[in-house]
């Protein structure tokens, strides 16, 4: 499996990620990290075509391994 974070403009309203967006979320320097596991590279276009689709900028997005080690290594770009 496949897990890729995408950083987001701004920090979004916790329950607005949760209800929208069923991945894990937190907040760093100003942005809203998305960690967004998928089995299918097609589900990670279909996920950025819903941000877009809402209004919401993407700032980054970047592959991390399936255990998460790389989480937190950076600052958003």
């Amino acid at each position: 499996m496949s897990v890729y974070e995408i950083v987001l403009d701004g920090e979004l309203a916790a329950d607005f990620v949760d209800a929208s967006l069923p991945f894990e979320r937190r907040n760093s320097h100003g942005a809203t990290i998305l960690s967004v596991p998928t089995l299918d590279p097609a589900a990670l276009a279909v996920t950025l075509e819903l941000l877009e689709s809402l209004g919401i900028g993407v700032t980054a997005i970047r592959p991390v391994d399936d255990t998460g080690s790389d989480r937190g290594s950076a600052a958003p770009e």
